[in-house]
């Protein structure tokens, strides 16, 4: 989509790890020097980009015109979004679904899809033994709150910026996911590590010794089970999310990548083509559909029939479909300067704890707020 228009443009793609290439960007931005044309910014790391008076970004609102009205915003736009200006566009819908492993469930007498939590719990607790639950409840991130409590009804910052984690739809996801495992004794303790703390090998190892048979994600999430556990193929299936904890959403906004253009570009239009190219056109992201499953915030890609495909994987549902109808019911994404600084200081004093039985979920939450108003000053 890009080459066909400007076929003398050279591309030099560079890859870093996670840290180093957002530290690298952020210092370069800063000094004035070194920084790429276009560069990649993951959505939990786009608030340390926004500090101070400026941000070292071109805007994007003018270049994007009328292409607002094709795009899912809170997955698109909002996360790279600032005082109404936008700095990135990314092309994933992080749709949050619920999957589980239909053959087991099956077996055991479950009636699917689930209506409701107390469904799932009562499943959960029917096929859970020493050596398997329904779920791996994370402890290092902050992923799987986040995902409930927009499921709840709430964010971590309100419309005005504040801090909002106290909300009792939120302490009510932190509880449950407690419950989850104390409780209910439906689910274990992600095996995770402090570097890679969200699917590192270990934690994908235990779904293909069956010691998991559910989970809860974006796309993203999803594809690694398709990459990583082939042999489970056409044992899964997947649904919106079920009802029973606060507003009971049937989705949530997990992940996303936004491309944004640096202030010291030498090329900008070319940049802007080429993120034009990736994200605005039935090509671009059907290109990265077809490769790594990310299904497209685009929504003039949905006419596409390779979307409407049953999916192998996941017993012949119609995943795209699935996405698509839950879209609308996207929750809104809330930036903040403090973004980065608030989550990781909620996975270090609230998820971490709360997880690992030795705090309360109600107390960890609202005494958060000192933490973020502090970090605001």
């Amino acid at each position: 989509a890009f080459k066909s228009k400007h076929g003398d443009v050279t591309i030099n793609f560079r890859i870093f790890p996670y840290e180093q290439m957002h530290d690298k960007l952020l210092t370069a931005l800063v000094s004035g020097q070194g920084a790429p044309d276009i560069a990649d910014i993951e959505i939990s790391r786009f608030g340390q980009f926004i500090k101070g008076d400026r941000v070292p970004l071109l805007g994007l609102k003018k270049r994007i015109g009328d292409a607002i009205d094709d795009i899912y915003g809170p997955a698109a736009v909002d996360p790279w979004s600032w005082k109404g200006e936008i700095y990135g566009l990314g092309n994933e819908l992080n749709t949050v679904v619920m999957a589980y492993r239909r053959d087991i469930l099956e077996d055991a007498g479950v009636q699917l899809p689930f209506a409701t939590w107390d469904d799932v719990i009562v499943a959960g607790q029917e096929i859970s033994t020493g050596d398997r639950k329904m779920f791996a409840i994370h402890d290092l991130s902050f992923g799987d709150h986040y995902m409930m409590m927009q499921h709840a009804g709430t964010s971590y910052f309100d419309e005005n910026g504040n801090y909002n984690g106290d909300d009792p739809r939120s302490i009510e996801a932190m509880q449950f996911l407690h419950d989850l495992v104390y409780k209910h004794e439906i689910a274990s303790i992600a095996p995770a590590e402090a570097n890679d703390n969200w699917a590192p090998p270990q934690y994908m190892a235990s779904f293909r010794a069956e010691r998991f048979i559910a989970t809860f994600g974006p796309p993203w999430h999803l594809s690694f089970f398709i990459d990583q556990v082939p042999d489970q193929s056409g044992k899964w299936d997947v649904q919106k999310l079920p009802e029973g904890l606060g507003e009971s959403r049937p989705t949530a906004n997990f992940g996303g990548t936004g491309m944004a253009i640096t202030e010291q570009s030498g090329n900008p239009e070319a940049s802007w083509a080429l993120i034009e190219a990736g994200n605005l056109t039935k090509e671009g992201v059907l290109f990265d559909f077809e490769e790594r499953t990310a299904y497209p915030a685009y929504k003039p890609a949905y006419e596409d029939p390779a979307l409407a495909q049953p999916n192998d994987y996941f017993g012949g549902v119609k995943i795209g479909q699935l996405y698509s109808d839950i879209a609308d019911d996207l929750p809104a994404f809330r930036q903040s300067p403090v973004w980065p600084d608030t989550t990781e200081a909620i996975q270090r004093d609230v998820i971490t704890p709360v997880m690992n039985d030795k705090a309360d979920a109600e107390t960890a939450l609202t005494e958060m707020k000192g933490t973020v108003e502090d970090l605001q000053k």
